[in-house]
């Protein structure tokens, strides 16, 4: 049986709901919309957002991964047909100090339910190219720090410049840079660090990074050989590991 393609305009769910945009004729045109019944969820692993919106009289079920940069998961109707799915791409994020502030760029794809496997790459149309939605729709209410947004401008100033620590190749071994700096820390155990990651998601004082930038039994306080942080620059760094030391 043939597997029907999603079709998306400009009168349809898709314009109050993922991209809070509507496609027109000539572009996008921004809107207001405001899901009701709204929940997000981020995994244990800190790998993915899952989040839920009631968008309309539709259940919006939705995945941010945020190591590939996709998002993906199913539109739920209320006339009991089979749900249809999205799959988009993030092509471009920009950096803001407010994480709802954050502008993400998609391409989208949508497709009805497989009727039958194997399902069929045909059966995906692109519904979307260039959209814009804003990190108030992926991350959750109140968000305080981000990685590219608020911690990793701290690294670059501070960390990252610095050959004998924290650059490549430096004496550390430890990358700070910015696009290496996740996966040098997080969830990362070095001999220094006494058997404490350096990045404990959820767990600032079970942080070995904590401990280095407060200077909390510690010889060597970071940065080194420099004052310590500003204590709003240290709440920022804070927030971030308790918000679950996400790649974001």
């Amino acid at each position: 049986m043939e597997v029907q393609l999603v079709q998306i305009t400009s009168t349809c769910v898709f314009r109050v709901a993922l991209a809070a945009a509507v496609l027109a004729v000539g572009g996008f045109v921004a809107v207001d919309a405001h899901a009701q019944g709204s929940g997000i969820q981020l995994t244990p692993d800190s790998a993915r957002y899952l989040i839920s919106k009631d968008v309309g009289a539709e259940r919006w079920a939705i995945s941010y991964n945020v190591a590939d940069g996709t998002v993906t998961g199913n539109v739920f109707k209320t006339d009991g047909s089979p749900p249809s799915f999205i799959w988009c791409n993030i092509t471009s994020q920009t950096s803001a100090p407010n994480p709802a502030d954050i502008q993400y760029t998609l391409d989208c794809f949508g497709a009805d339910a497989c009727t039958q496997a194997p399902c069929s790459d045909a059966a995906w149309t692109q519904i979307a190219s260039g959209l814009q939605i804003g990190g108030d729709f992926l991350l959750p209410d109140g968000t305080a720090s981000t990685l590219s947004g608020n911690v990793q401008p701290i690294f670059t100033q501070t960390c990252a410049i610095s050959l004998a620590c924290h650059q490549q190749g430096g004496a550390a071994n430890l990358n700070l840079q910015d696009g290496a700096s996740h996966a040098s820390i997080v969830g990362v155990t070095t001999a220094q660090s006494g058997g404490k990651q350096l990045v404990n998601p959820f767990s600032p004082d079970e942080s070995y990074l904590w401990d280095k930038v407060t200077g909390q039994g510690v010889a060597t306080p970071m940065p080194l050989g420099g004052p310590p942080l500003p204590q709003d620059q240290m709440d920022t760094i804070r927030n971030w590991i308790l918000e679950g030391a996400v790649g974001n």
